[in-house]
């Protein structure tokens, strides 16, 4: 299993994936938003890594924290919650939020994240309820990420970002007003998207 990958971007695969080069291979790896928005071909990269196996794919998903990646685990960990909207979870909130929501059973901060039902909110809130110490343990940082040349630029990724997520003129607007001068775009999409579940 691949835990560790440590290579080059040669491409974003979309959205939410990168293909690293390492080794003379390319890796199709799938990533939080903020990772792929801010990613630039050519750019050295150290990625902690899940393998996830099934009988028709193997699929790596990749952070640069292992704070996140630890995060992601948990996720996974929860019925009717799969790799993919796990993915979505830990792109939109980290830790803290995360214990927030399961403390105060905050069923509909959780149905903000799309993909996310209020079934599937709910289940989450009951399973994550018995992990609470393990979710407080866990260190989820922008790990360093690359800053964008100036507020103008991170402001259309920011944009760009939440448009992804499903989110209409209206609620982007409402989320680009929680910005600040000097943020990079991982902290901008972080407190964006924390405004938008206030």
């Amino acid at each position: 299993m691949i835990a560790l990958l440590s290579g080059t971007v040669r491409a974003t695969g979309g959205t939410r994936t990168l293909i690293v080069q390492a080794g003379g291979v390319g890796y199709l790896v799938s990533v939080p938003l903020s990772l792929a928005m801010t990613a630039k071909e050519g750019q050295q990269i150290e990625l902690f890594c899940v393998t996830v196996v099934r009988e028709d794919a193997i699929s790596i998903f990749g952070f640069e924290s292992l704070g996140e990646r630890n995060l992601f685990e948990v996720l996974i960990g929860v019925r009717m919650v799969g790799p993919a909207l796990a993915l979505v979870i830990v792109s939109m909130m980290d830790a803290d939020s995360l214990v927030e929501a399961v403390e105060a059973n905050d069923v509909a901060m959780l149905t903000r994240v799309p993909g996310i039902g209020e079934k599937t909110a709910i289940r989450i809130l009951v399973e994550l309820s018995t992990k609470l110490s393990s979710i407080r343990a866990l260190s989820v940082g922008a790990g360093g990420l690359p800053r964008s040349s100036g507020d103008a630029a991170v402001r259309r990724e920011v944009e760009a970002a939440l448009a992804s997520l499903g989110f209409d003129a209206r609620e982007i607007k409402r989320g680009m007003s929680a910005l600040e001068p000097g943020q990079d775009v991982s902290q901008a999409v972080r407190a964006a998207l924390a405004e938008l579940r206030s």
